[in-house]
């Protein structure tokens, strides 16, 4: 059966439903039975885990009893007249006498502060001793003069497990000797003995300071002497005494409980199998499994005699629907099942209105096909309008900026100042055409990378002449520092202009005289470039949308910083399409900005060289090789260009349309064709293409200067056989520099 959206979904019979139903009434039962069964039974766990906690104590208690019973007995000892005169036979004969009172003691041996061992009831006195075991212990008993216990260690007498409690001897305030009694795990284990109020099944230890086991209820043989287990040691690490659940050095899953003897600080733990805590768990869950089996099985059994009775009258209701579905008229057979009959009157009134709904269905799509092709020719029509934007904007800055270029060069200091101003708000409005184009392309996915391999020095070093005008204007300090050898796979031009537009940004935002700094390096394998600021800054909440389209920070309604929010804009979409990112951070208002782009390295290789206009706008001048034609229907800017070829000594000569071109090619020669492309009659594509068809073989060098600026318009002035392209405006230099081959 298909659902709504083309999905196969899997039906069931009215049995499997009615026995579903009788489940969901039985299961809400047997969930509060098993609720309060596992109420029990975690009763009953948490009682189990208060008993083991309590074991542990008096565990715990039990062997700091018998430790500080040992460090009493051996103070007494230490006090013996007998050391007072150095009486070490007769100092032998008490160290025997006070063994034999002691069963867990083993040996009672007599140290030198030095380590050197004179007694050991062990060997007969006179016997030759070894040197100290235990290092530790006695080290501490020495200089603490307080009893230490040391930790467990193989006797190099008794050869058996054990561990040393120390007693240092003091006289006239100085350590004369240290009394020792060697206590072995075996007999230490008497103490495990004493505690008879737990069952066999609990397993009980005691570890000393080291985490190594002391003493054990349950296979002491295997056991003693290793580690316990890693969660055990870092457990009782971080506490005194607690309840936890784990697994044993034996492999069994228990529950278990630690207390650290106060005096000692070693630690006494008890544990008992899971499965012994858990048994009544299980037994009482295998007795409510068994009920819910049988309660399901009596309910199911009568929930298909019942559906016997009214499945027949479900068939028919079914196939009613699916001779509706096919559009068939109804034959509305009557029901005893009120719900069914309901639900066939429905499908009746259902049908009708599909009918109604299907053909509103088509007139809307109708409809909405027509407002498709509508918005796609008013896009048509938006990009045209674009281009023709641009192209009418960039016509006038063209001539414009020559003239001011002139001027420069003419050195008319009178109006050094009046010049400046034009040439930057003019400059402004052609970076405002080109954002506003760029933004237009990218949303469209129009503007296609040139990449290649580029030193990310020359980049910046590009969008750093963009932007100097501003700098100088507002007095602000740029500091540049690049690293060298950071190469990526890139359009420079498009690098060139994210940096500017990040840069203009900063000084935009930036106050007179301000300080920015952009640092250049590599980081994780990528190129970093870092534009700081300490300009007004940003708010929390613009962060975020700081790259969003016309989103702008906050301005007086004299707009000193002008733009349109398309900026930085532009420079996110141009860093992803880059394979790149780029962030804005800033720490508040007043508080400076930082931007960050990041673009990926080249991998390791020979570098490759530029070509096209940026090659040859970077070539070392030689000497022209012929005269210059230059053809623009615009008068003032063919006039003003052909007056910067001449002031840079170039022989230029200009026509307005194409056949006066032509006519002044076939007479002159020319070596090098500076062309606009929007010309009338034949435009500036099929103008080149008849020049280089008519230049017979001999060397002419074709540059495309225009205010059509689309990718597509590039391509086109590629496919016409032009080496170079310019957008107006151009700058001189760049122009001049690409008619020299």
């Amino acid at each position: 059966m298909s659902g709504p959206v083309g999905r196969t979904i899997r039906t069931f019979s009215l049995r499997a439903h009615l026995l579903l139903l009788v489940i969901g009434t039985l299961l809400p039962t047997l969930v509060v039975a098993a609720l309060l069964v596992r109420h029990v039974v975690m009763d009953n766990r948490n009682a189990v885990e208060r008993r083991l906690l309590e074991a542990a104590r008096r565990e715990a208690a039990m062997v700091d009893a018998e430790l500080v019973g040992t460090i009493r007995a051996l103070q007494g000892l230490g006090q013996s007249d007998r050391l007072t005169v150095d009486d070490i036979p007769n100092f032998f004969s008490q160290a025997q006498r006070l063994l034999a009172t002691q069963p867990t003691w083993s040996a009672v041996t007599l140290l030198t502060p030095d380590g050197r061992q004179i007694v050991n009831t062990a060997r007969p006195l006179g016997d030759p001793l070894v040197v100290v075991i235990d290092r530790d212990s006695f080290t501490r008993a020495v200089e603490t003069r307080t009893p230490a216990i040391g930790n467990l260690r193989v006797g190099q007498v008794t050869n058996q497990l054990g561990f040393p409690v120390r007693v240092p001897v003091v006289r006239d305030d100085r350590v004369v000797y240290v009394v020792s009694a060697w206590i072995t795990s075996t007999s230490f284990s008497t103490v495990l003995r004493r505690e008879s109020s737990m069952s066999d099944e609990w397993v009980r230890g005691i570890v000393d300071a080291e985490g190594v086991l002391v003493a054990r209820s349950r296979d002491p043989e295997r056991f003693v002497g290793q580690k316990a287990t890693a969660s055990f040691l870092d457990r009782y690490q971080t506490a005194e005494q607690g309840v936890f659940r784990d697994v044993g050095l034996d492999g069994t899953a228990v529950y278990g409980a630690f207390s650290r003897a106060p005096a000692s600080r070693w630690i006494a733990g008890v544990g008992v199998p899971v499965s012994v805590v858990d048994a009544s768990f299980r037994r009482s869950m295998i007795a409510l499994a068994t009920v819910a089996v049988l309660l399901l099985g009596v309910g199911g059994g009568g929930a298909y005699l019942i559906s016997r009775r009214i499945s027949h009258e479900i068939g028919r209701s079914a196939a009613e629907a699916e001779a509706i579905a096919r559009g068939l008229r109804p034959s509305r057979p009557p029901s005893r099942v009120t719900e069914i009959q309901r639900l066939l009157d429905a499908l009746t009134r259902s049908a009708a209105l599909l009918d109604t709904r299907q053909r509103e269905r088509d007139e809307q799509l109708a409809r909405a096909d027509l407002a498709r092709a509508e918005a796609e020719a008013a896009d048509r029509a938006k990009d045209q309008f674009l281009a023709m934007l641009g192209h009418e904007l960039r016509n006038p800055l063209a001539p414009a900026l020559t003239a001011l270029h002139l001027m420069k060069m003419r050195g008319d200091d009178r109006s050094i100042r009046e010049r400046d101003v034009l040439e930057r708000q003019l400059r402004h409005m052609a970076r405002l055409v080109d954002d506003l184009l760029d933004v237009s392309r990218l949303q469209r996915g129009a503007i296609e990378l040139r990449r290649e391999r580029v030193d990310l020095a020359d980049a910046v070093a590009r969008a750093v002449e963009m932007t100097t005008p501003a700098f100088v204007e507002k007095q602000q300090r740029l500091d540049v520092e690049v690293a060298e050898g950071l190469e990526v796979n890139a359009d420079q031009i498009r690098i060139a202009q994210v940096l500017s537009n990040v840069l203009a940004n900063a000084s935009k935002y930036t106050e007179r005289g301000g300080h920015i700094t952009l640092r250049a390096r590599k980081e994780d394998g990528q190129a970093a470039i870092e534009c700081c600021d300490n300009g007004v800054g940003m708010a929390a909440d613009l962060v975020p949308r700081v790259f969003d389209l016309f989103v702008q920070g906050q301005r007086g309604l004299d707009r000193q910083q002008g733009g349109l929010g398309l900026g930085l804009a532009v420079a996110r979409t141009l860093v992803q399409l880059h394979g790149g990112t780029i962030e804005a951070a800033s720490a508040g208002a007043n508080q400076g900005s930082t931007f960050t782009v990041r673009l990926p390295l080249a991998p390791p290789g020979a570098a490759s060289t530029m070509i096209g206009a940026e090659a040859d706008a970077l070539r070392l001048p030689a000497a022209a090789t012929g005269p210059v034609l230059v053809v623009d229907d615009n008068r003032d800017a063919l006039e003003m260009l052909l007056v910067a070829l001449e002031h840079a000594g170039l022989s230029a000569f200009g026509a307005s349309t194409a056949n006066e071109a032509l006519d002044l090619a076939a007479r002159l020669h020319p070596a090098v064709a500076v062309l606009d492309i929007g010309l009338p009659g034949m435009d500036g594509f099929e103008l080149a293409r008849t020049l280089r068809s008519r230049a017979n073989g001999r060397a002419l060098r074709l540059v495309a200067l225009t205010g059509y600026g689309r990718e597509q318009d590039m391509a086109a002035a590629e496919a016409a056989g032009f080496d170079a392209f310019f957008v107006k405006p151009a700058e001189i230099s760049a122009l001049v520099g690409s008619l020299y081959r």
